[in-house]
């Protein structure tokens, strides 16, 4: 359903020539179905606007020779400290420089019944062949079968130690990405509990975020800002070999040193949906055209090609009708020329001839009226 043809109903209605309870049930239908194509163009624009993007892996890397050691937060209801150990084949770390990077267990300022600590790498990598895991020894100062019974475990969780964090100092203007930064808050969250090793398996993945502005509906790539994070997989084993006053421990262990790529991409854009919008469009006008037929402006005898200026076009169009019909069709009419009253019935004829011609070189295929007469001919002569 074109708009134009929503004018023309009513510009059909001032001319008079239909029915009054025509002109008006077709100006409902033509309202009916614009209001439709509205909705459907509304329908389809919300959809590209809120399709959500999804992550698809664009480079598979070789294998890393040295990844990053995570940042790990840890929380507890209880007082406990916090030992770590690295050995590597070849490199050794003294336990003492590993208690550097640990900021060990304080009451929280914002939470009373809480004893929040930090592991921070700081620079500390795992190094394949070599340094492929590191060790944590948790000890709970006074514990006793009362802290045991409704033991909730120690909370930890796991943060890429080169991306931002977001549980320090996090800033991100843009929604979007802030929202995924914030998913990763409970991706990597545990709780270990007492008497039970707890061995976090670590992979690591790239990727690259969209910056979603209203354009990229449109098409326009987006920008993209680089994020890391840390993926894993936990197994418990029962407690062997640690200290005696030991509450749990935590190992460390990459599982693989692939480090996969992967992009944001949205699966659908505004220019996406045109072909289903036009698709719509055209079922409108085909149904309003069978309802009440093509209508008295359907046929569009000349198009933009000959009504250009450029090249000469428009001119050479304009020269080859005026030499075709010196008497415009439908233009040059009866009364503008007083034919009727001068009873020149020449002119009539030569106006009739040039409708006639102007029909079968622009609009009508009269091939088959001339087969027919044709057909008539062979058939008088026979007889």
């Amino acid at each position: 359903m074109k708009p134009r043809q929503v004018l023309e109903i009513f510009a059909a209605a001032q001319r008079r020539t239909e029915p009054k309870s025509l002109v008006i049930l077709r100006a409902f239908i033509a309202i009916l179905f614009f209001i439709i194509l509205i909705c459907y163009m509304f329908v389809q624009i919300e959809d590209v606007r809120l399709d959500t993007p999804i992550f698809s892996i664009v480079q598979s890397h070789e294998e890393e020779k040295v990844i990053p050691m995570p940042n790990v937060y840890f929380a507890y209801d209880h007082q406990f400290t916090i030992s770590c150990q690295i050995n590597g084949r070849i490199t050794k770390i003294s336990q003492e420089v590993c208690l550097t990077h640990i900021q060990q267990p304080v009451l929280s300022s914002t939470d009373d019944q809480t004893y929040k600590g930090t592991f921070k790498s700081n620079g500390l990598k795992f190094i394949r062949s070599d340094i492929e895991k590191i060790d944590f020894i948790f000890t709970v100062n006074n514990l006793s079968n009362e802290i045991l019974a409704d033991d909730l475990g120690i909370e930890i969780r796991i943060f890429d130690s080169e991306a931002q964090d977001p549980l320090d100092k996090f800033k991100e203007t843009n929604i979007h990405v802030a929202d995924i930064f914030s998913s990763l808050i409970d991706l990597n969250l545990y709780h270990l509990f007492s008497q039970q090793h707890h061995t976090v398996e670590l992979g690591r993945t790239k990727r690259k975020i969209a910056k979603e502005f209203w354009w990229n509906i449109l098409g326009i790539p987006p920008t993209f800002v680089d994020e890391t994070h840390i993926n894993s997989h936990l197994e418990v084993h029962p407690l062997l070999g640690a200290p005696a006053n030991s509450y749990s421990k935590l190992t460390f262990v990459m599982r693989t040193w692939r480090v996969p790529l992967e992009k944001e991409q949205k699966a659908k854009t505004l220019f996406d949906t045109v072909g289903q919008i036009a698709g719509v469009a055209g079922t409108l006008s085909l149904l309003y055209a069978f309802l009440f037929g093509a209508g008295p402006s359907a046929i569009q005898t000349w198009g933009v090609v000959q009504k250009m200026k450029c090249f000469g076009i428009k001119r050479g169009v304009r020269k080859h009708i005026n030499r075709r019909y010196p008497r415009l069709p439908f233009i040059h009419t009866s009364e503008d020329n007083e034919i009727i009253k001068g009873k020149d019935y020449d002119d009539v004829i030569e106006r009739l001839d040039a409708v006639e011609r102007f029909l079968k070189e622009y609009v009508v295929d009269a091939d088959f009226l001339a087969q027919i007469e044709k057909l008539d001919n062979e058939n008088k002569n026979k007889t």
